[in-house]
């Protein structure tokens, strides 16, 4: 019996040393303290809706059903990094032109053109959803002063949300083992990172400055390569569902 207990204790250490080392890097430095900024920054995506130009589609039953399902897997299965799952919100906007960011509390935006013209496939827009939920969910926002117009273009929001990219190459770390806890390939973000490398003058707006996508796909390229014991994740699951491709068609079909 004292064996069984021991060996028990030994499985148990185990495994919280294999979770601690998922997330040894120093998560509180990310946190935004400011509740009141974030509360400003949260009620900033309203203004952004009612701005003139900014289109919102109307998303399906089933297409919300299949983001929520992929949100609350994500959460569910790293609580050790993201806490309780609050309802998400998705705002997809009619735009050619590449884009996607978060807000506090589940608020999620992405453009037409991104769903359309780059993800791919299925882990590629897990990939870079997954991000976005960590953002959202650990409040890693910079501290940036907001005033109030009343609307808001979609530069200035993007300008709001932009990070750093030290801070982007710590978000990227944590992306990388959700998505490996939730099932998914976690190698699908270096092909997200790689995608817009390639096609960087598009990814202006949500850069700002495009030499920062190659700097951060050669950070996680460098994280990548210190993995002591990688796996052959790439491509586990390069199949999309059928429901990925209904929610494709769906965001296409409304963005003409």
């Amino acid at each position: 019996m004292t064996k069984i207990i021991l060996l028990l204790s030994i499985l148990l250490s185990s495994c919280s040393l294999f979770q601690k080392n998922e997330y040894e890097f120093d998560k509180s430095i990310f946190l935004t303290q400011d509740r009141d900024y974030i509360d400003q920054l949260s009620s900033v995506g309203d203004s952004y809706l009612r701005t003139d130009g900014i289109q919102k589609i109307s998303l399906s039953k089933k297409t919300k059903k299949y983001l929520e399902s992929i949100y609350f897997k994500i959460v569910t299965n790293n609580k050790l990094l993201l806490k309780e799952p609050e309802k998400p919100k998705f705002n997809f906007i009619k735009s050619d032109i590449p884009f996607l960011f978060s807000l506090p509390k589940g608020n999620f935006f992405f453009s037409s053109g991104l769903i359309v013209n780059y993800m791919k496939n299925e882990e590629i827009f897990i990939a870079a959803f997954t991000k976005e939920i960590i953002v959202s969910q650990r409040q890693i926002y910079a501290a940036k002063t907001i005033i109030p117009k009343g609307y808001i273009s979609t530069k200035d929001i993007l300008t709001y949300t932009r990070l750093p990219v030290a801070i982007k190459a710590e978000v990227n770390k944590w992306a990388y083992y959700v998505l490996k806890r939730s099932g998914h390939d976690p190698y699908a973000l270096l092909i997200w990172l790689q995608t817009m490398n390639k096609n960087t003058l598009d990814f202006t707006l949500q850069y700002g400055n495009t030499q920062l996508i190659s700097r951060e796909e050669f950070l996680f390229k460098s994280f990548i390569s210190e993995l002591k014991n990688k796996e052959a994740f790439s491509g586990r699951q390069a199949n999309s569902t059928p429901d990925y491709y209904y929610f494709v068609r769906d965001i296409k079909r409304k963005a003409k």
